[in-house]
């Protein structure tokens, strides 16, 4: 194994391309420092709700500070904000979402055909006035905190997977760039519904002996290394798999390198 530290080789860096780090901290001191500590051991970095708001409560800011960690000043973060509304406020939201550091943000397929058409919308008219590519706008299929018990508790008539799979249909056909689906269907999306849309999979697992370290609140987990190896355009969010080990930076590396074969 290469020491921590040393230039990744060309597997790792493509592999390395395909991690998204979650930063699920309850302030930008502590998200700045983990950017600060693995930046160049993963390729982009997911802001979630509660981080956020904590960066408006310290007068914002937390997309252009982690931009500046982008190796090549490429968009780096991916805003997981869950937007679900009418479609004129989802418009509103997504033009104001499209600015420079942000590479992707999802909306809730269950919002309809018109939400995604206008977040679409939104997103290329705010991104046309930076002059900069209009970010990607996923569609999340089925949460991961869910299964099947809980969606038959809540009414659907469908399964996890066929819900997921309903979802990724509807998603590429209303134009969507990808969706946001559990690791372990990663796979099995790209070859039911074809590798040109972006899939971004939830619910990556540690395990070693004696122990199972994994992001809290998910049901629906899978190993990374085959997840890598079952979608060749998966990207996947990591969050406490690396945050909470022992040692963070050494843990991305070994992600890193359980990915680089199949990368």
């Amino acid at each position: 194994m290469a020491l921590i530290g040393y230039p990744l080789t060309e597997a790792e860096e493509r592999a390395r391309q395909r991690v998204v780090l979650a930063l699920d901290f309850p302030t930008i001191e502590q998200a700045i420092h983990t950017a600060e500590d693995l930046g160049d051991r993963v390729g982009m970095f997911e802001v979630g709700t509660e981080l956020h708001i904590a960066s408006e409560r310290k007068g914002g800011g937390i997309v252009r500070r982690l931009h500046s960690y982008s190796p090549d000043g490429s968009a780096n973060v991916l805003l997981d904000l869950k937007l679900h509304d009418t479609p004129q406020t989802v418009r509103k939201a997504s033009f104001q979402l499209a600015v420079p550091g942000v590479s992707v943000f999802n909306i809730h397929v269950e919002g309809g055909e018109a939400m995604a058409h206008a977040a679409l919308e939104g997103a290329e008219q705010g991104a046309g006035v930076y002059r900069i590519p209009r970010p990607k706008v996923i569609g999340i299929t089925v949460l991961t905190s869910l299964d099947d018990e809980d969606l038959e508790q809540d009414g659907h008539g469908m399964k996890y997977e066929e819900l997921v799979h309903r979802r990724t249909a509807l998603a590429k056909k209303w134009g969507l760039d990808g969706v946001v689906c559990p690791a372990k269907l990663a796979g099995v999306m790209e070859v039911e519904h074809g590798s040109d849309l972006l899939y971004v999979g939830l619910g990556i697992k540690w395990e070693e002996p004696g122990a199972v370290l994994h992001g809290e609140g998910h049901k629906q987990l899978y190993p990374v290394d085959r997840a890598a190896a079952e979608s060749t355009t998966g990207i996947f969010v990591i969050g406490s798999a690396i945050t909470k080990a022992p040692d963070p930076r050494a843990r991305a590396y070994q992600i890193l390198q359980l990915m680089a074969p199949h990368c």
